[in-house]
Protein backbone atom coordinates (compact mmCIF):
# COMPACT_ATOMS: atom_id res chain seq x y z
CA UNK A 1 0.00 0.00 0.00
CA UNK A 2 1.31 3.42 -0.93
CA UNK A 3 0.76 6.70 0.80
CA UNK A 4 0.03 9.85 -1.13
CA UNK A 5 0.48 13.20 0.56
CA UNK A 6 -1.37 16.14 -0.92
CA UNK A 7 -0.69 19.68 0.07
CA UNK A 8 -3.08 22.59 -0.22
CA UNK A 9 -1.72 23.79 -3.53
CA UNK A 10 -2.28 20.36 -5.12
CA UNK A 11 -5.90 20.33 -3.97
CA UNK A 12 -6.45 23.92 -5.12
CA UNK A 13 -4.90 23.13 -8.52
CA UNK A 14 -7.26 20.16 -8.89
CA UNK A 15 -10.33 22.23 -7.99
CA UNK A 16 -9.24 25.03 -10.34
CA UNK A 17 -8.82 22.58 -13.23
CA UNK A 18 -12.50 22.85 -14.06
CA UNK A 19 -12.61 20.04 -16.61
CA UNK A 20 -10.81 17.54 -14.38
CA UNK A 21 -12.73 18.58 -11.27
CA UNK A 22 -16.12 18.28 -13.01
CA UNK A 23 -15.18 14.92 -14.52
CA UNK A 24 -14.16 13.50 -11.14
CA UNK A 25 -17.09 14.93 -9.20
CA UNK A 26 -19.60 13.93 -11.89
CA UNK A 27 -18.28 10.35 -11.83
CA UNK A 28 -18.57 10.27 -8.06
CA UNK A 29 -22.11 11.64 -8.25
CA UNK A 30 -23.09 8.96 -10.78
CA UNK A 31 -21.72 6.26 -8.50
CA UNK A 32 -23.70 7.60 -5.54
CA UNK A 33 -26.94 7.95 -7.54
CA UNK A 34 -27.97 4.35 -6.92
CA UNK A 35 -31.34 4.55 -8.68
CA UNK A 36 -30.01 6.65 -11.57
CA UNK A 37 -32.67 9.33 -11.24
CA UNK A 38 -30.21 12.21 -11.58
CA UNK A 39 -30.43 13.37 -7.96
CA UNK A 40 -29.17 12.12 -4.63
CA UNK A 41 -31.74 11.32 -2.00
CA UNK A 42 -31.07 11.62 1.70
CA UNK A 43 -30.59 7.84 1.93
CA UNK A 44 -28.19 7.72 -1.05
CA UNK A 45 -25.95 10.42 0.40
CA UNK A 46 -26.12 8.85 3.84
CA UNK A 47 -25.16 5.46 2.43
CA UNK A 48 -22.12 7.03 0.78
CA UNK A 49 -20.96 8.64 4.02
CA UNK A 50 -21.65 5.47 5.99
CA UNK A 51 -19.52 3.51 3.53
CA UNK A 52 -16.67 5.99 3.98
CA UNK A 53 -17.10 5.77 7.78
CA UNK A 54 -16.07 9.40 8.11
CA UNK A 55 -18.13 9.98 11.22
CA UNK A 56 -17.63 6.60 12.88
CA UNK A 57 -13.87 6.73 13.15
CA UNK A 58 -11.34 9.15 14.54
CA UNK A 59 -7.92 8.79 12.91
CA UNK A 60 -8.74 5.19 12.00
CA UNK A 61 -10.01 4.24 15.44
CA UNK A 62 -13.67 3.39 15.85
CA UNK A 63 -15.54 5.73 18.16
CA UNK A 64 -18.86 5.03 19.79
CA UNK A 65 -21.44 7.51 18.57
CA UNK A 66 -25.10 7.00 19.49
CA UNK A 67 -27.19 6.19 16.39
CA UNK A 68 -29.49 9.18 16.93
CA UNK A 69 -26.48 11.50 17.00
CA UNK A 70 -25.15 9.94 13.79
CA UNK A 71 -28.55 10.44 12.17
CA UNK A 72 -28.51 14.12 13.17
CA UNK A 73 -25.02 14.52 11.73
CA UNK A 74 -25.96 12.83 8.45
CA UNK A 75 -29.11 14.94 8.21
CA UNK A 76 -27.13 18.14 8.75
CA UNK A 77 -24.66 17.10 6.03
CA UNK A 78 -27.52 16.43 3.63
CA UNK A 79 -29.13 19.77 4.47
CA UNK A 80 -25.81 21.47 3.71
CA UNK A 81 -25.67 19.83 0.27
CA UNK A 82 -29.37 20.50 -0.47
CA UNK A 83 -28.96 24.23 -1.12
CA UNK A 84 -32.41 24.74 -2.59
CA UNK A 85 -34.15 22.66 0.12
CA UNK A 86 -35.85 20.49 -2.51
CA UNK A 87 -35.28 17.26 -0.58
CA UNK A 88 -32.72 16.03 -3.11
CA UNK A 89 -29.19 16.98 -4.14
CA UNK A 90 -28.67 17.61 -7.84
CA UNK A 91 -25.37 17.57 -9.65
CA UNK A 92 -24.88 21.34 -9.45
CA UNK A 93 -25.44 21.34 -5.69
CA UNK A 94 -23.11 18.36 -5.28
CA UNK A 95 -20.35 20.03 -7.30
CA UNK A 96 -20.71 23.25 -5.32
CA UNK A 97 -20.44 21.57 -1.93
CA UNK A 98 -17.59 19.31 -3.02
CA UNK A 99 -15.68 22.36 -4.20
CA UNK A 100 -16.25 24.08 -0.83
CA UNK A 101 -15.15 20.96 1.06
CA UNK A 102 -12.01 20.49 -1.00
CA UNK A 103 -11.02 24.14 -0.75
CA UNK A 104 -11.59 24.01 3.02
CA UNK A 105 -9.30 20.98 3.20
CA UNK A 106 -6.68 22.82 1.13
Amino acid sequence: MGVVILDGSTVRDFVNDEAQFKKNVDETFATLDLNNDGVLSRSELRKAFETLRLLETHFGIDVVTPPEQLSQLYDSIFDRFDNDHSGTVDLVEFRSEMKKIMLAIA
